[in-house]
């Protein structure tokens, strides 16, 4: 009888050993899950271009841009749930983005509201400021200047993010790129280039924003004088109208002339200037064959687009 009521003992003691053990298991089962919970709602204070303090998501699952470089975004593999996709109908964006809504131009709310964002990305803050701030309502709004260097735009999205180291080795990726780049061309020593753009019938010259960040970067072609003084030096200023007599003013020793998609009235214009103009063939530089035409979806320096950029442009210059 002892014996028996001794090994029952035995059991019991088991079976509640054995408890314990389960009840700890899901004990720590329960703390992982809540540690899982506190970090994806984790919140940090960050600081605008505009010195304003928003507090945002450490780790955003749900981001939607409005603004022109998504590029940007997904070579930097941000979850982007919605944009305004009228900026990505160039040929480098094809394929690229699948899943991301359109949510119109320059953002419909109810559709913004209807994907419940849990941080939004601003570029047009400046443009509307009744717009920034029903955004905000939906969820955390930044405002994001697009127009910066994409070395800089890079630096602050990686701030954003919490993904300062993968922003520093993108940069270093895209400056080695750009440096084999120049390294093929082989430019002499103060050679000069000017960006035109034809749009309609009206021709702009471009400033050191956009594709001229790349024309005028490290390493790449001088501004010419003209350029410099009235694009660059002017606040503000990212390109300015030019009448055909000032043609030979801002003319560089290389031409770029980039020509809108899908609009008549862009290539019957720039075909005119291109071929019958005689003053465009005075130009030292048509005289010896440094024209390259391309198309505007190049006047550009969002990440996506310079993958290829790099390879297109020496192939626009036959230098390859």
């Amino acid at each position: 009888m002892k014996k028996h009521r001794g090994k029952r003992i035995i059991i019991w003691a088991g079976v509640f050993l054995l408890l314990l053990i389960l009840s700890a298991c899901s004990n720590t089962g329960g703390n992982a899950s809540d540690v899982q919970v506190e970090e994806s709602e984790k919140t940090i204070q960050y600081t605008t271009i505009k010195g304003e303090q928003v507090e945002i998501p450490a780790h955003p699952k749900r981001v939607v841009y409005i603004g022109p470089t998504l590029g940007d975004f997904l070579v930097m593999d941000i979850p982007i749930v919605g944009s305004n996709l009228i900026h990505a109908n160039h040929s480098y964006y094809e394929g690229k983005t699948a899943g991301i809504v359109d949510v119109g131009h320059p953002g419909d709310l109810e559709m913004i509201l209807t994907l419940k964002p849990d941080l939004i990305i601003n570029s047009y803050y400046n443009a509307d400021a009744e717009q920034n701030e029903a955004l905000s309502k939906i969820a955390p709004t930044i405002p994001f200047n697009p127009a910066l260097p994409y070395a800089e735009r890079v630096k602050e999205m990686g701030n954003i993010f919490g993904q300062q180291k993968e922003a520093a080795q993108l940069i270093a990726k895209f400056e080695t790129q750009s440096q084999e780049m120049w390294d093929k061309l082989q430019l002499a020593e103060g050679e000069t280039a000017t960006v035109f753009y034809q749009l309609g019938k009206t021709l702009y010259v471009m400033g050191n924003r956009s594709l001229g960040a790349i024309i005028y970067g490290d390493n790449g072609f001088a501004i010419p004088p003209a350029v410099q003084k009235n694009i660059i030096n002017q606040k503000g200023v990212s390109f300015v109208e030019v009448s055909e007599e000032v043609l030979p003013e801002f003319a560089g020793d290389h031409l770029f002339v980039l020509i809108q998609d899908n609009d008549d009235e862009s290539k019957t214009e720039s075909d005119r200037l291109l071929q019958r103009s005689p003053l465009w063939g005075t130009l030292p530089a048509v005289q010896k064959g440094n024209v390259y035409v391309a198309s505007a979806e190049w006047n550009t320096d969002n990440l996506l687009a310079l993958e290829q950029l790099f390879k297109e442009l020496p192939q626009w210059m036959q230098r390859t």
